[in-house]
């Protein structure tokens, strides 16, 4: 099956998130998607990749096409999510 959003890593870009893997300091999320990038560029299936990392197939997808609309920086970083603010209680 022909992808609309191909990941085709550069030697720099998966060295970086070869590192970011190995390091395991950074959150959950990114290490997924970064875990999630690295085997996209290695050929695996979305519904392969889905079930090796306990996600949906519409999250591998989306992480593929923002790295191919978007870079490798805002692909790993999370967005500022929409919803009521949170409330600060003061105890004074």
């Amino acid at each position: 099956m022909n992808k609309k959003h191909k990941v085709n890593l550069s030697d720099s870009e998966r060295a970086q998130l070869l590192d970011l893997v190995k390091k395991g300091k950074a959150s959950a999320r990114t290490i997924r998607r970064a875990h999630t990038l690295l085997m996209a560029s290695d050929g695996s299936t979305d519904e392969a990749i889905a079930k090796i990392l306990h996600t949906s197939v519409t999250t591998v997808e989306r992480t593929r096409k923002q790295f191919c609309e978007e870079n490798l920086e805002a692909t790993l970083s999370e967005r500022p999510r929409s919803g009521k603010p949170r409330r600060v209680k003061s105890n004074v």
